[in-house]
């Protein structure tokens, strides 16, 4: 078995950049067909999983699928790692069943430390949730669906009401514009001007377009890359759009 470092970057784990990469490539994505189950690396039939996944199947393989099911809903069994961050007292790194209540989380966390505002699920490419709807949240596919969100990532991100949403937005999204791997024409232009516009919102200088300008960009942007990355840059966005509107 050989271990492989790739380089830093938010697409490189892609799993088309991951094969690129292997293949002697850049590590940044690569369109598709062929998929890399189809043809990967050395022009091989590739299965690509993270180190989660893999850990799942071990155990599965040791206990067995009914010991799996014990945790978890029907349609999501099992547990998940969930990365919490944001006002609580100890953010990190938590394993839960699907289908466990965000408070439960936060509850393992120590509590909140501060009153939230919102809540990002999902990490960068999430979906942003009004604080007012967090109460009820459940943690799985299923659940998250009704807010237009999923576990994705496993990334819970919670927004103080002392911080900005706006300005936090903008922030972020200038950083998702820089992570372009700079091969697709409407992920370099168009995450570049959208992250532009959510930053003249934030400085308080957008004009009264703003908001139709950004719906327009998100339309010419989404499902045109090469990976999901404008597709999650625009999801962040438009997100952030809806829940502070206000």
């Amino acid at each position: 078995m050989n271990l492989t470092a790739v380089p830093s970057g938010y697409v490189a784990g892609q799993e088309s950049a991951l094969v690129n990469y292997l293949n002697g490539g850049p590590a940044t994505p690569t369109f598709t067909p062929p998929l890399p189950f189809e043809q990967g690396v050395r022009r091989r039939r590739t299965l690509i999983n993270n180190a989660e996944t893999l850990a799942h199947v071990a155990l599965i393989a040791r206990h067995g699928s009914s010991w799996f099911r014990e945790l978890g809903m029907p349609s999501q069994p099992g547990s998940a790692l969930v990365t919490l961050s944001g006002p609580v007292a100890h953010p990190g790194v938590y394993e839960i069943e699907h289908g466990a209540s965000l408070s439960s989380l936060i509850d393992a966390a120590g509590g909140t430390t501060a009153d939230v505002r919102a809540a990002l699920l999902g990490g960068y490419a999430g979906t942003w949730i009004d604080g007012r709807f967090l109460h009820g949240v459940a943690l799985s596919d299923e659940h998250l669906a009704a807010h237009g969100a999923s576990v994705g990532a496993g990334v819970v991100l919670l927004l103080s009401n002392d911080a900005c949403p706006v300005a936090e937005t903008a922030r972020v999204a200038r950083w998702l514009a820089g992570e372009s791997s700079g091969q697709c024409g409407p992920c370099i232009n168009g995450l570049d001007a959208l992250a532009g516009t959510v930053e003249e919102i934030a400085g308080g200088v957008a004009d009264a377009n703003a908001a139709q300008r950004i719906a327009r960009l998100s339309s010419l942007v989404r499902r045109r890359g090469a990976c999901g990355h404008p597709d999650g840059a625009v999801n962040f966005i438009t997100s952030a759009l809806d829940t502070f509107a206000a």
